[in-house]
């Protein structure tokens, strides 16, 4: 548990391509959306790669962050060698990665309870609030697909802005 109270420099890099990310799919939706399936598929491959390599040796309970981790991965090499099937499914993709990652996030809100009662409140509210969004996106998924560049543009400043408050 002495790791989560260390700067993480891996996640702090992660955390700012996120956000930068995330600034340019808010700002520029007509470009965006061409270009969204590749920025997701990457981000996705990464953050799998990093719950991957960094979250199994941190919290006891690894099965979840294993199967999370590769969920992520496998999303992202898919959504990179098949444009076309991601542009027409990344709705759905989309809310699957937001529901799995904000229910991993509150599963794993107990461990960081420990350490810091702010960042354990802050997780706890952005997993709800995670879950409550993919559901919406799951119900509607045209709608999602129509406003993709910006609900993708939010989801990478939450997860870019979270990973850097942790990565500190």
């Amino acid at each position: 548990m002495n790791r989560i109270n260390e700067f993480d420099p891996f996640s702090f890099i992660v955390g700012i391509l996120g956000v930068i990310a995330g600034i340019i799919s808010v700002s520029r939706p007509d470009v965006a959306f061409s270009t969204v399936v590749l920025i997701v598929a990457v981000f996705s491959i990464i953050r799998g790669i990093f719950k991957l390599t960094h979250m199994t040796d941190i919290f006891d309970s690894k099965g979840w962050i294993i199967f999370n981790s590769i969920l992520d991965i496998l999303i992202g090499v898919l959504m990179l060698f098949n444009g076309a099937f991601g542009m027409l499914y990344i709705a759905i993709f989309f809310a699957i990665m937001f529901i799995l990652d904000s229910l991993t996030a509150l599963s794993l809100a107990k461990y960081v309870k420990n350490v810091s009662h702010g960042y354990y409140i802050m997780d706890v509210i952005f997993a709800i609030l995670g879950v409550v969004v993919g559901i919406l996106l799951l119900i509607s998924p045209v709608a999602s697909a129509l406003s993709v560049a910006f609900l993708v543009g939010i989801f990478f400043l939450v997860s870019g802005i979270l990973m850097i408050v942790h990565s500190i």
